[in-house]
């Protein structure tokens, strides 16, 4: 427990100080996250129909998957390309246990960038927000199932270095077929395949206070935790092969 601690303290710490050195990046991602969702509830809403209040949670889902769903895979490209993914072989930890600590890392910051800019959209744009507390636990589980797919392009990355196309491709087939547009009780074929579009109804249910089933909350547990576990099994395999055939330092 004291090394979780430690190995979790050590990459929040390294994700502050990069926050801190390069400020000004971050700034501008807000700009840009601003009118990134503009742009969504413009593009996706009927401008005669105001969309509930909670509508919103689809897209903020989607820029989560977006993002985590690359950052172990960036994270191993960036570390091979500048000759320190050694370091990281080397450590007492897991290259699997760092890539989910800062996979979390990047989650807390972002929430925060994430909050500004719904805060600044309900306020100067008046978008119908609401939310519920009971959305945070159905957050964690669909995340989870997330970092497993991160893990399954991360598993690529070792092979191939640079998998920044299939994450591309793969982040807008989920904006398009995973439901982050539909409206509450819409449920495509991509409901029972990916854990996204079921914590996006779950949430959107909660929000609004509509009735919510153990059925649908067991569906998107087994889901979550099927996908972090083959997620994990093949980037061990990936890295064990790696290991035995010397790929794994290859750029």
């Amino acid at each position: 427990m004291r090394n979780i601690r430690r190995q979790f303290a050590a990459e929040l710490r390294k994700y502050f100080l990069e926050v801190k050195c390069y400020y000004p990046d971050h700034i501008v991602n807000l700009v840009v996250l601003f009118i990134m969702f503009f742009g969504f509830f413009r593009l996706f809403t009927n401008s005669d129909v105001i969309p509930d209040s909670a509508y919103y949670i689809g897209f903020v889902y989607w820029f989560y998957a977006n993002g985590i769903i690359g950052e172990s895979s960036v994270s191993i490209s960036t570390e091979k390309q500048s000759g320190t993914f050694e370091q990281l072989l080397i450590k007492p930890s897991s290259l699997s246990s760092i890539l989910f600590y800062r996979s979390a890392c990047w989650l807390l910051f972002q929430s925060v960038e994430i909050a500004i800019v719904m805060a600044a959209l309900h306020i100067f744009l008046s978008v119908p927000m609401s939310f519920s507390l009971f959305v945070i636990p159905v957050f964690i589980i669909t995340m989870l199932g997330l970092i497993g797919i991160s893990y399954l392009l991360s598993a690529l990355t070792l092979i191939f270095t640079k998998t920044a196309s299939f994450t591309t491709i793969f982040s807008y087939l989920l904006l398009f077929f995973s439901g982050v547009a539909n409206g509450v009780g819409v449920r495509s074929a991509a409901y029972f395949i990916f854990p996204l579009s079921q914590g996006i109804d779950i949430s959107r249910r909660l929000i609004l206070k509509l009735e919510v089933t153990l059925l649908d909350m067991g569906l998107l547990a087994v889901n979550s935790f099927v996908y972090l576990f083959l997620g994990m099994l093949v980037f061990h395999y990936v890295m064990k092969s790696g290991r035995n055939k010397g790929i794994s330092m290859e750029y």
